[in-house]
């Protein structure tokens, strides 16, 4: 019963995962490509006087239509968003003073940290690179702490998501011009 099968195992293994979601987002971050992405989103942005007619603004009749207008406008309208999220991120640096002060020493002081080769030296010993990055990072989340920007943060998601829920699902998805693909986002059911 007890046979001794012998399996071949040699060879070489060359698995490539590819990446997706968030994990894709940073690998593009990582490599440089953030600010071509920012610009490919920001490229489609819509006419300001589309995203803000207010003849277009209308409460759903149910349910399963105002789940296909709400993604629909959040496809539709995503640089407008964006472009949203980030004015309220400037209103908030510019009303509190010293998080802008915050920012812009923190800004200066990672460009300075990875210009060329600075040393540390704290008392007899002298600090690597991933050392000073831990000590400017834990300064620069001192001060944010200090200038209070968990409660700007938390302020600008909270108002962005509130302006952007509220403008998705009440602007109607009809109004707008065909997408490309029109069953992306096909009724659930028929009222």
């Amino acid at each position: 019963m007890s046979e001794n099968v012998k399996i071949d195992l040699s060879g070489e293994i060359n698995a490539t995962t590819e990446k997706k979601g968030f994990q894709k987002l940073l690998q593009h971050v990582r490599s440089g490509a953030a600010p071509a992405l920012l610009m490919g989103v920001l490229s489609s942005r819509r006419s300001w006087t589309q995203f803000v007619a207010t003849d277009n603004f209308k409460v759903p009749v149910s349910i399963p239509r105002l789940s296909r207008r709400f993604y629909r406008n959040i496809e539709y309208f995503q640089a407008n968003y964006l472009i949203v999220f980030l004015g309220l991120f400037a209103y908030c640096l510019i009303t509190s003073p010293l998080l802008l002060i915050t920012m812009v020493a923190s800004f200066f002081g990672y460009r300075k940290l990875t210009s060329g080769p600075n040393t540390w030296k704290i008392g007899g010993w002298e600090l690597t690179k991933p050392q000073q990055y831990v000590i400017a990072a834990a300064g620069s989340m001192a001060l944010c702490w200090l200038a209070g920007a968990g409660a700007v943060l938390f302020w600008v998601l909270g108002a962005t998501v509130t302006v952007v829920a509220l403008h998705a699902s009440f602007f109607d998805a009809e109004a707008l011009p065909n997408l490309e693909d029109p069953e992306q986002f096909p009724m659930i059911e028929q009222v």
